[in-house]
């Protein structure tokens, strides 16, 4: 059992770059393909937000077990908590985000989406790193 808490941040990694792709590259696309723009917008405004907390509890999650069970993995510590500070912050930004497209502000919703997906996808980049860098 031990063994296996000791190895749960590099799945719990893989989850979140499997989520994050899942998301990004097959959800997100399609909702806009197939939904009118107010339904994609709704339903967008929906899931965001879940996504955004769902790898921010897995992140942490997966710190907390590598504070307990693997404490020498400083790199998956910082990888991790990072991982964690990046998805919350898009997740405060969303209310920003809806307000500035709902206003009109295309400068402002641009400069926030763009801000979003970078941090997201450093997000599935450092947790890439954290499986390749995983002492064993």
């Amino acid at each position: 059992m031990f063994q296996f808490l000791k190895l749960t941040p590099i799945i719990l990694s893989g989850l979140i770059i499997g989520i994050i792709l899942y998301q990004s590259l097959l959800i997100a696309p399609s909702i806009n393909k197939l939904l009118s723009t107010q339904d994609a917008s709704l339903y967008l405004r929906f899931i965001w937000p879940k996504f955004f907390i769902i790898i921010s509890a897995i992140s942490l999650i997966s710190w907390i077990l590598i504070i307990n069970y693997s404490p020498n993995q400083n790199t998956a510590k910082i990888i991790l908590i990072t991982s964690f500070i990046l998805m919350l912050i898009c997740y405060v930004m969303i209310p920003y985000m809806n307000s500035a497209k709902d206003s009109g502000s295309d400068a402002l919703f641009i400069f926030l989406h763009s801000t979003s997906m970078i941090l997201t996808f450093i997000t599935l980049v450092i947790n890439f790193i954290l499986i390749i860098k995983w002492k064993y």
